[in-house]
C-alpha cells in the first residue's frame, strides 16, 4: 500500500493540486497516515510539516495495492483562512478561484 498527497493548502491559502506537483512528488510507500496525523511535504522548493485533512480515516481498510489519495493542511493555516488556488486554461489569463475555507474540526 502507499499513500499520494494530491493536494496541499498551504498557510496562504492558495490550494497547490497534484497538477503542479511531480508524478513521483508527496507519494510514499507504506501505510497511509490517518486524518489528523502530522506528515512532512515537499511543495515549491519547501519541506515542511502538514496535518491530514481527509483521505484515510481511522479503521479503514484498504486493498494492498491501493494508492491512498491525501489532503494536506500546511501546519499554521488558520480555520478563517480562505481557500484559493489558481486556475489555468490555454489561452487564457490565470485566475484566483476561491473555494470554502477549512471547517474548525481540522
Amino acid at each position: 500500500m502507499g499513500y499520494w498527497i494530491k493536494r496541499i493548502a498551504l498557510k496562504s491559502g492558495e490550494v497547490v493540486t497534484e497538477k503542479e506537483l511531480r508524478e513521483d512528488q508527496n507519494r510514499f510507500d507504506g501505510p497511509a497516515p490517518i486524518v489528523g496525523d502530522i506528515v512532512k511535504v515537499e511543495c515549491r522548493g519547501r519541506k515542511f510539516s502538514a496535518k491530514v485533512v481527509w483521505g484515510n480515516w481511522p479503521d479503514r481498510v484498504h486493498a494492498d495495492d491501493a494508492i491512498v489519495p491525501l489532503r494536506v493542511a500546511e501546519l499554521g493555516l488558520l480555520p478563517e483562512t480562505a481557500l484559493w488556488l489558481i486556475h489555468r486554461s490555454e489561452g487564457k489569463p490565470e485566475r484566483k478561484v476561491f473555494i470554502a475555507p477549512l471547517s474548525n474540526d481540522c
